[in-house]
């Protein structure tokens, strides 16, 4: 009898304890996030195939330091705006989601805003294309927009961005439904260029590369007449005291 009792004392105790424990990790996690997303979190533990949707439905967070970096860039370019260039992020970002969405570059072939990116862009839309691949975006939402990093170095200027939008989202590939006209909460980061002294560039040069729209081959030449060295093709002068997104990349996938 003794034996006995002293079993389902041991075994009572155990459990004792991997409830503390247990109750003991909950509570630090709903003082980390909070009551809401706890029990999303609980939600999504019970159905393993819904925590895809959990995340993608999560509203981002920016993630910048824009009050700390706004007046160290506006005492070296007095003239900057940061609500214009956050407008140009989301007429930039509607421009690249249209053409994955046509999987064409037509549009924005001589748009001399998407100039640094039209390769890296013209390049994933051939991929796509090779993969027999559709995306969709529709119902896009900007949210919010900070500036995440600034840095002035060898004749070139570079702001890195944080944008939090969302939209409803579609990928064929591999005829996967978990990807189908799902409502995407998700975040880019994107880069802008400026050259403030061409002379000064050195490796910096090969971060403002620029490409042929009309046959992809490398140019060299900045701010003059430019003719394409391989498919002669000539080419306006490019401002170069403008701001020019040089890159995107979305957080999440």
């Amino acid at each position: 009898m003794s034996f006995i009792l002293s079993f389902f004392g041991t075994v009572f105790g155990v459990i004792f304890i991997i409830v503390i424990i247990i109750s003991c990790i909950l509570l630090g996690v709903y003082k980390m996030i909070g009551f809401n997303n706890l029990k999303s979190l609980i939600f999504a533990a019970k159905n393993s195939k819904t925590i895809k949707e959990v995340e993608y439905s999560r509203q981002k967070n920016v993630s910048g330091m824009t009050k700390l970096l706004e007046p160290e860039i506006i005492k070296d370019f007095s003239d900057f705006n940061k609500s214009l260039l956050y407008d140009i992020i989301e007429k930039n970002l509607m421009k690249i989601f249209k053409a994955i969405e046509n999987k064409s570059t037509s549009e924005i072939k001589n748009d001399e805003d998407m100039i640094l990116i039209f390769s890296t862009l013209q390049q994933y839309i051939e991929d796509l294309k090779n993969k027999n691949v559709d995306i969709k975006y529709s119902d896009v939402v900007f949210h919010e927009h900070a500036i995440k990093n600034y840095e002035k170095i060898q004749g070139m200027a570079t702001i890195t961005t944080s944008t939090t939008l969302e939209y409803y989202y579609s990928n064929s590939e591999n005829n996967n439904e978990q990807y189908s006209n799902i409502k995407k909460q998700t975040r880019y980061t994107c880069k802008f260029v400026y050259i403030y002294d061409e002379t000064k560039l050195g490796r910096n040069k090969k971060v403002f590369s620029i490409h042929c729209p009309n046959c992809g081959a490398p140019l060299t030449q900045f701010g003059n007449d430019m003719e394409c060295q391989y498919c002669s093709s000539h080419f306006e002068p490019i401002n170069l005291k403008l701001w020019k997104m040089s890159s995107y990349k979305e957080d999440y996938k």
